[in-house]
């Protein structure tokens, strides 16, 4: 766990820690920002943070996880599933209420979203 991610588990600014560690909040941002804190510094953390130096300076050497890319096919089918739903509520029919007839142009469409409902195995 970085610094960083130690600092807001407790809720804290850069500024607080700064205060509670005795350390300067310049000094808090060039370690949070990937620089080697010094020994006295990983000193005044670990003491705040109730760990010892051994483990922040070990947490300084490890890269920080990078947040996973959201897989892509999923988001394509889930777009996909998005899609054909929508186009089935649409060929369900209009919903009591509407008033505006489909134009020529919305038949159109609305025929090729069947073609495409029917590759997919979905009957409209």
């Amino acid at each position: 766990m970085s610094i960083r991610q130690r600092r807001l588990d407790r809720g804290w600014s850069q500024e607080e820690l700064a205060r509670h560690s005795g350390l300067s909040t310049r000094t808090i941002q060039r370690i949070e920002s990937g620089q080697k804190a010094g020994l006295e510094s990983l000193k005044c953390l670990a003491a705040v943070f109730e760990t010892s130096v051994s483990i922040l300076s070990q947490e300084q050497t490890m890269p920080e996880p990078k947040p996973s890319e959201p897989d892509v096919t999923s988001q394509l089918m889930d777009i996909e599933r998005d899609a054909i739903d929508f186009a089935l509520s649409i060929l369900k029919g209009p919903k009591k209420g509407d008033r505006d007839p489909i134009s020529a142009v919305e038949r159109n469409a609305l025929n090729y979203a069947k073609n495409i409902l029917r590759k997919f195995g979905e009957e409209p």
